[in-house]
């Protein structure tokens, strides 16, 4: 069916506004611009490939529009008519549907080479401190993190360490399986026909790809469960399928994430529809509420947690969010907060939000309710939108964008299912291949800067920099992933720099005093890092910060100080080598040299394998001092 002109207009001028803002955002890249300004972290040739895709798309799509409109249903059939009989007499291959998983293995090598370098968005580096621990913290997300930890424990058995490229790759396999839910959701758009090719592609092209491109947090599982339960609602809405299937995939997606709850409307609906008795509709209302609570409490998620969880989403709906560091930049329904939406927006389904938007400028508008499959995509979107507009996190919106990718996947579906039906016609011809382009450029944009260390560095020092409108918490969090960044890579300097950013926006954080004091000492400025220590001793006492400042008074010849900080160390946490063994530096130091030798040798029998103990008796006491030591240790 051709697609009326003034659809066509909105799309190809909408894709060429939406190229012009990228293009203009990249130039000077800022904070405030995030969804766009991509490409202008990128290298020359990447940079200009990725624009270059965009801006083709645009001209391709005007280039379409002056042709005039699309065949009318006559010369179409026409032409179908002969591709078929070409087909026939030329005896052309047609592959089998199985085969379209070899796709799979060259799409999972992309997946892999262009993997994430760092674990600056989202919260990865927390998640993965979690997945190197002897158990799962669930927070809000139970089943993600479970699976998460699950495949890491058969990492750990097979003996491979748990690091950010190999636990990374269980989001590639969720990628693999997303990328089959996608065909089945493209197939239900589209069951034949280029549009099925179409619907595919920008589907595939989405920024919520992002997740799973190496990304550790519990976002990639969590996305291929909504995945599935749409695809399964899809069926159910048309009467195919099983509606115990698609109550399990409810109740796998409300486990895997909390916020998957604005699923249960879009539920509600397919359950209302059937042409079943009472009970029946009553027993699938029920069940997987009842599944969800029993899995939660099978994972260890505790009815405590649930309310925890809720009291936090709460809070970012409310007014207020309690401390002042936590006070929002902006409220809900505020210019400020529907930029960030937009930037969101434009992040994770730029082209088919265009799509949704040209098809609402027509007769498309009442396409898209009519069919029971689009509504049940319309409730999901619109309960799904509903909560993005009213939570307003203190993570910055630029950062937490993989919680909102969550909340514009049933969106775009519901997009991708108007633009590419039998009956739209928009994205039909050259159109379709000018959008799927442009989808990939948009997807590249992101992927690329992530894939590269030093841009996704940059990136991430722009969102959380000068000039962005976030929380202090916000600013600080991200500040101090900065600075631990550069500090495992002994770049004191930078590492200063941002642990400094970090305590001006929260300085009631003692840690972040402490982070300053630690940065300051390995540049051996021991004076003015002992100050920060003493400061975030006098905010809040802590092991770490009495042991880093008995370390500095160490350096400045302060042994019995140091040795009274290293004692508060010691009473604060768990018995730690170092801990003892600096102590005994400072003891030998200040002139008591027998009872820095009773703790050096209590190390070495305690500890073995530490190092520095056996060196320091040797040392100050000869050989014979370390096989003393040992003889003593207990068999």
């Amino acid at each position: 069916m051709p697609s009326p002109r003034v659809e066509r207009t909105v799309f190809a001028a909408g894709c060429t506004l939406y190229a012009a803002a990228v293009l203009l955002a990249s130039a000077h890249p800022g904070p405030r611009a995030w969804g766009f300004h991509l490409p202008g972290f990128l290298s020359g040739v990447e940079r200009f490939l990725v624009s270059a895709i965009l801006v083709g798309g645009a001209v391709l799509l005007l280039a379409d529009l002056s042709r005039g409109p699309a065949p009318g249903p006559g010369k179409g059939q026409r032409r179908e008519r002969g591709r078929t009989q070409r087909k026939r007499r030329g005896g052309a291959l047609r592959l089998p549907p199985w085969s379209l998983a070899f796709l799979l293995v060259p799409w999972g090598a992309l997946l892999w080479g262009l993997r994430s370098r760092t674990l600056f968005m989202g919260d990865g580096t927390v998640w993965l401190d979690i997945l190197r621990s002897s158990k799962p913290n669930p927070y809000s997300e139970p089943l993600a993190a479970w699976m998460w930890w699950l495949y890491c424990l058969v990492l750990r058995t097979v003996h491979v360490s748990v690091e950010a490229a190999t636990a990374g790759t269980f989001s590639i396999v969720c990628g693999l399986a997303a990328t089959a839910l996608l065909w089945g959701i493209a197939s239900e758009i589209a069951p034949k026909g280029s549009g099925r090719a179409v619907a595919f592609a920008l589907l595939l092209t989405l920024g919520a790809s992002q997740l799973y491109f190496g990304y550790i947090e519990s976002y990639p599982p969590t996305a291929v469960l909504i995945l599935f339960y749409l695809w399964s609602g899809m069926r159910m809405a048309r009467g195919a399928g099983s509606p115990w299937i698609t109550a399990l995939a409810l109740t796998l997606a409300l486990a895997g994430h909390l916020a998957a709850l604005y699923l249960v409307p879009s539920y509600l609906y397919l359950v209302w529809r059937q042409e079943r008795p009472a009970v029946f509709r009553v027993g699938a209302v029920l069940l997987p509420f009842a599944a969800t609570l029993a899995l939660l409490i099978l994972l260890g998620y505790r009815p405590a947690q649930w309310v925890g969880a809720f009291r936090i989403a709460a809070r970012a709906a409310g007014p207020e969010q309690g401390p002042a560091v936590l006070a929002k930049p902006y409220a809900a329904l505020s210019a400020a907060h529907a930029w960030d939406l937009l930037n969101a927006i434009a992040l994770v389904l730029p082209i088919p939000a265009l799509a949704l938007l040209a098809r609402g400028t027509g007769a498309g508008r009442r396409a898209m309710v009519e069919a029971p499959a689009s509504r049940f995509l319309l409730i999901a979107a619109a309960s799904a939108l509903l909560l993005a507009v009213v939570l307003v996190l203190p993570v910055p919106p630029a950062q937490d964008w993989d919680l909102t990718s969550l909340f514009l996947i049933p969106l775009a579906v519901l997009a991708v299912a108007a633009a590419c039906a039998p009956s739209a016609g928009l994205l039909a011809g050259r159109a379709g291949a000018a959008a799927a382009a442009m989808g990939i450029g948009a997807l590249a944009s992101f992927v690329l800067v992530n894939a590269n260390e030093a841009s996704g560095v940059r990136r991430f020092e722009t969102l959380v920099g000068p000039g962005a409108k976030i929380t202090d918490y916000g600013r600080a969090y991200g500040n101090e992933l900065l600075a631990t960044y550069y500090a495992r890579r002994n770049d004191f300097a930078h590492a200063l720099t941002f642990a400094m950013r970090a305590r001006d926006a929260e300085p009631t954080n003692p840690r972040y005093w402490t982070k300053v004091g630690s940065a300051l000492y390995e540049l051996r400025r021991y004076p003015e890092a002992i100050a920060q220590f003493q400061e975030s001793l006098r905010r809040q006492p802590s092991h770490e910060a009495y042991y880093n400042l008995g370390n500095a008074l160490v350096r400045t010849g302060r042994y019995a100080e140091a040795a009274e900080s290293f004692r508060h160390a010691i009473a604060g946490t768990d018995p730690r080598p170092d801990y003892y063994h600096n102590l005994g530096v400072a003891l030998y130091r200040g002139g008591q040299p027998d009872s820095a030798r009773a703790l050096w040798e209590m190390v070495v029998r305690r500890w073995p394998d530490f190092g520095l103990s056996p060196r320091s008796l040797a040392l100050h006491f000869g050989p014979g001092a370390v096989d003393s030591a040992r003889a003593g240790a207990a068999p």
